[in-house]
């Protein structure tokens, strides 16, 4: 009858163990994703700034003297 007690007092705490990681990992993949979102509007932000950048000297270089 103990052994049975046992099995029972263990699965329990193994239930408890396997709801504590799941925890853990839905935080992690949580941070993991605000991470990513917060690169990814970096990332856009940069672009913009690059394109706005070459549309505003677009015409540098277009007049080139070749017979210096």
């Amino acid at each position: 009858m103990s052994s049975i007690t046992g099995v029972n007092s263990n699965f329990g705490f193994e239930a408890l163990a396997v709801a504590v990681n799941k925890k853990a990992t839905d935080a992690q993949g949580e941070a993991v994703m605000n991470l990513l979102e917060g690169t990814m509007q970096s990332v856009q932000q940069i672009n913009a700034a690059g394109a706005k950048m070459v549309q505003a000297s677009g015409s540098v270089g277009t007049n080139i003297d070749t017979y210096a």
